[in-house]
């Protein structure tokens, strides 16, 4: 029961992580080098993981017609 709902949803969930994690570094962001390139490594992993999960639900919809 537990193991279906981590499979179904574990990418939403991965997606919810990563954007926690980029919000509360913004929350500690400095105008540093260091975290200038932070916040564009966490914009990107966050795009990317949103990528994942929208191209992983298509394909889930997809595959149920």
């Amino acid at each position: 029961m537990i193991t279906e709902f981590i499979n179904r949803y574990a990418h939403w969930m991965l997606l919810l992580i990563v954007g926690l994690s980029t919000m509360m570094g913004f929350t500690l962001f400095t105008s540093s080098v260091q975290g200038i390139i932070a916040g564009i490594f966490g914009i990107v992993g966050f795009l990317g993981v949103t990528y994942l999960a929208i191209h992983l639900e298509v394909q889930k919809r997809k595959k149920d017609r």
